[in-house]
């Protein structure tokens, strides 16, 4: 290789220019923590560079340079590198265990196009707009990012302020693979053989050239081709699989505040969940158009499913139910669609970004989210007054409104300001905006409130009837367990031999039908939880019949009364749980206490139970082979 990348630092032109400082304060300036800004900032930007209708690969990964591997890196990055009072890298560098904090993507298109601002070309200029340009406007419709200015999140989630960009793009009919260093800090002045000197703060690492036009300006190259390639190996940058293209960014020596490199990678994988939730549900074809992972330092740290988050499910719920459109009449526009969840809140606090995002304890907000389906922010309305109580509610804007909402965003995308519009894009977004509060209003409103079940169970005490108390019990086909009052068991306890809060599965996830055929496995799709159905409380669990062929499902119910074993047949006159009916997600309804469906068709059902009060309640799926006859 005879290319030896380098650092160069950029100066002021004549005709001046804003400096990298300027760019980290513009985001600096958010509430929102900074790994909080980087998940969305940067799966936002993945998104946006998505190929066709595929999938986005979208992981973020935390690594430790090894003692054989740092040698080598610290030599590459310290090549002509600034100094300390310009740039903290060379102190980052020189950590006992360097870190960085890789962002990858694949089924993207990479950073392609010109690698020079100053070339003008008809191809899309991925490259110059993320690593040069940084701070244009983007006016693309379909695009989450309309700033340009996120893309600084990654220095600003750097102690050194030091990305690497690798990326792998088309040119043309070929792949290329391209290998960068950048760097923002704040400008300065500074002696050269040439007397002082302004520079901008913005430092580049790659192959410097002369720009060959008789000025004796220099700027940086990418490496490219098998020199990227190589020098990549040698940073411990992961290589692109086989003709795939995308991009990762490389953050060197990640700030992780007052965190450990285990809290961070949590707080990054549920802020994932709190922030990209609606991409992480399945589409048509049954996956998920964002997919999602975290690993720590070879460890992969789980991502919670949505729909199983306990304060966040309700909202993936709204999400599928979204069933009014909102709409200016006198104006002729349709401004979104709207769905809404009432809820007994559930137990305990959700995770810390949820708590950041202004959900605490209790859910009554709305998330609003533009056509690209990414969270912009969850809206807080009125609480209703009985504690148990809440709602969850999603707002879409119509795609039609997306460049109004669009221009409402801070750099950062986190809110909707529409006292930042004029004339009719103000009325559409303000209308929009009194709608959606309006619908909070009525939801909190004391008729929706302190709903009775036919034996006076008030949802209040259905709410602390249930808090917290899902303990599994072994049984087949799985089991839910509820407590009350009268048997309480804490979160912790044990009932069987499943953990605390789970569902737990028979030996053999499998049931024998009377005919002694073998019966078809209920795939659990996540933990049950309570809901409101027509008014009442009820307990729903959802499943999938995966086997094709008819089958008859039944619910199982038995209860306890403090503190024995199961009860098929409780004391007469005592309460007992009741099937209310089972759903799908396709709209099907049926109020028999089994179900006949057809496995392996994909659908989504779920089994509503009205719980017993002062009672232990467990609930075992069973599906048996259906005769159908000729």
């Amino acid at each position: 290789m005879t290319t030896v990348p380098r650092w160069f630092s950029e100066q002021h032109g004549p005709g001046g220019g804003n400096g990298g400082s300027l760019l980290l304060r513009r985001l600096d300036a958010t509430e929102l923590d900074h790994l909080t800004l980087l998940v969305r900032e940067s799966a936002q930007n993945s998104w946006d560079a998505r190929i066709g209708d595929g999938p986005v690969d979208f992981r973020i990964e935390l690594r430790t340079l090894g003692p054989a591997e740092a040698p080598a890196w610290r030599a590459l990055l310290e090549r002509d590198a600034p100094t300390p009072a310009h740039l903290p890298l060379r102190a980052s560098l020189h950590r006992s265990a360097p870190r960085m904090l890789m962002v990858t993507d694949l089924g993207t298109k990479g950073l392609g196009g010109p690698t020079r601002a100053d070339e003008v070309s008809e191809e899309a200029s991925d490259f110059v707009a993320f690593v040069r340009n940084v701070g244009d406007s983007q006016d693309a419709e379909g695009r989450g990012g309309t700033y340009g200015a996120g893309r600084v999140v990654f220095h600003l989630a750097s102690a050194a302020h030091t990305v690497l960009v690798h990326t792998r793009c088309r040119i043309g009919k070929r792949i290329e693979t391209r290998l960068i260093g950048w760097a923002l800090h704040e400008r300065y002045t500074t002696e050269t053989v040439l007397g002082p000197r302004s520079f901008t703060g913005r430092h580049y690492w790659g192959e410097v050239r002369d720009r060959g036009d008789q000025t004796g300006v220099s700027y940086v190259e990418p490496l490219t081709g098998e020199a990227a390639d190589t020098v990549a190996r040698e940073l411990g940058l992961h290589p692109f699989p086989d003709d795939a293209t995308g991009t990762t960014v490389a953050i060197v020596d990640p700030d992780f505040g007052s965190r450990t490199a285990a809290e961070a990678m949590r707080w990054i994988a549920d802020a994932m969940v709190w922030n990209l939730w609606p991409k992480m549900l399945p589409g048509a074809d049954g996956k998920p158009p964002l997919r999602l992972s975290v690993v720590h330092d070879g460890t992969t740290v789980p991502v919670s499913d949505p729909a199983a988050v306990p304060h966040l499910g309700p909202f993936v719920h709204a999400f599928r139910s979204m069933d009014r459109t909102i709409e200016h009449r006198s104006l002729g526009r349709v401004l979104g669609t709207f769905g809404l969840k009432p809820l007994i809140s559930p137990f305990g606090e959700p995770p810390e970004p949820a708590r950041e995002a202004g959900i605490v304890g209790r859910v009554h907000h709305a998330c609003l989210m533009r056509p690209v389906d990414l969270v912009v922010k969850y809206l807080e309305g009125p609480a209703p007054t009985d504690e148990a109580m809440g709602y969850a509610a999603v707002f879409r804007a119509d795609s039609a409104m997306d460049r109004v909402f669009a221009a409402s965003e801070p750099a950062t995308h986190d809110d909707w300001l529409v006292e930042k519009l004029s004339g009719d894009e103000y009325r559409l977004a303000g209308w929009a905006m009194r709608e959606i509060k309006r619908e909070m209003k009525d939801a909190a409103a004391p008729r929706a409130q302190g709903v009775e079940s036919g034996d006076g169970v008030s949802l209040a005490r259905m709410s602390r009837l249930m808090s917290g108390l899902m303990v599994g019990a072994a049984g087949q086909g799985g089991a839910a367990v509820f407590g009350s009052p009268d048997g309480i068991r804490q979160p912790g306890e044990r009932s069987g031999t499943a953990p605390a809060g789970s569902m737990a599965k028979g030996p053999s996830d499998t049931t024998v039908n009377r005919s002694g055929r073998r019966g078809a496995r209920v795939r659990h799709l996540d933990d049950p939880f309570p809901d409101i159905f027509e008014g009442r409380p009820v307990v729903v669990q959802r499943f999938q019949l995966p086997d094709s062929g008819p089958y008859e499902v039944k619910a199982v119910l038995g209860v306890t009364l403090g503190g024995g074993g199961r009860e098929d047949s409780p004391p007469e006159g005592a309460a007992v749980p009741e099937v209310m009916g089972w759903t799908s997600d396709a709209g099907d309804f049926a109020t028999t206490r089994t179900l006949q469906a057809e496995g392996g068709d994909g659908k989504v059902w779920s089994l509503l139970v009205r719980p017993a009060p002062d009672t232990v309640m467990q609930v075992t799926l069973e599906a048996g082979f259906r005769e159908v006859s000729a």
